[in-house]
């Protein structure tokens, strides 16, 4: 209990907009560059994720949004199919309950409150929640074919997205500054940290997108949450919890819509 009132004490002032402008200000600065190889060292940046000379990033916000080369990466074009959107961890996946709620580390969550829409129906939908730690590539990509509409922002603050937030703070994705996006028939929502705009989108809004497209980019730590409504899907062998995903990796196949 007392671990719990400290984070949130502690985490209440990260999220004030002044910590926010002031984190922003200090990391797309140009002597932030410097800082480069210590954060590559510290959080253990993979180098496949880098295709530029260190020198080349004009500060460590640049480098932390880079663009990765993706020639590498088959992206399954299959209507049944989606892959992973980024390279993360896996944090939680399973059954959306028949009450509109999805539970995280015993935690429960509204879906309504997350999307922002009390009419949802969610009978056989999934979820997956997918955790981008710093050592990751922050920009996130389509993991499905399909027609991509930007329904609405919610969330006017934005705590850490991390382990210690997961568990200290109530309903945490439902607070953050976060963006929903219709996919086809199902939800895509990119969660935010830190930063109230630290969610950009670099897709048209309303147009169709083959699987592997970027989307947008996080300025700040994030978090992306995809929502499989009213189907029957089969999950991947290699989705565990805590497990680590990469950019492109099968998700989960549609077995049937409706079903």
């Amino acid at each position: 209990m007392l671990k719990k009132i400290v984070y949130k004490s502690w985490t209440s002032v990260l999220k004030t907009s002044f910590f926010a402008k002031c984190a922003d200000k200090i990391t797309g600065s140009k002597w932030s560059s410097k800082l480069i190889p210590w954060y590559i060292k510290h959080y253990q940046v993979s180098e496949t994720t880098i295709n530029r000379p260190l020198s080349e990033y004009k500060s460590l916000q640049d480098f932390f949004t880079r663009k990765m080369d993706l020639s590498a990466i088959k992206f399954e074009q299959s209507d049944k199919i989606y892959v992973s959107p980024v390279e993360a961890r896996v944090k939680d996946f399973g059954q959306i309950t028949k009450d509109k709620k999805f539970f995280i580390k015993d935690n429960y969550y509204s879906l309504v409150e997350l999307l922002g829409d009390d009419t949802i129906d969610t009978s056989n939908s999934h979820f997956i929640i997918l955790y981008l730690s710093p050592k990751n590539y922050h920009r996130f990509h389509a993991p499905i074919s399909g027609k991509y509409n930007m329904l609405r922002k919610l969330g006017k603050q934005s705590y850490p997205v991390n382990d210690a937030a997961t568990t200290y703070i109530d309903g945490l994705f439902t607070k953050n500054h976060r963006g929903v996006y219709q996919m086809n028939d199902d939800f895509y929502v990119p969660v935010g940290a830190l930063n109230i705009n630290s969610i950009q989108e670099t897709f048209e809004n309303g147009s169709t997108v083959s699987a592997g497209d970027e989307l947008g980019y996080f300025n700040f730590g994030s978090t992306v949450v995809l929502f499989f409504m009213n189907k029957s899907i089969e999950w991947s062998e290699g989705i565990k919890k805590e497990q680590p995903i990469n950019l492109g990796d099968k998700v989960a196949t549609i077995i049937s819509d409706r079903g």
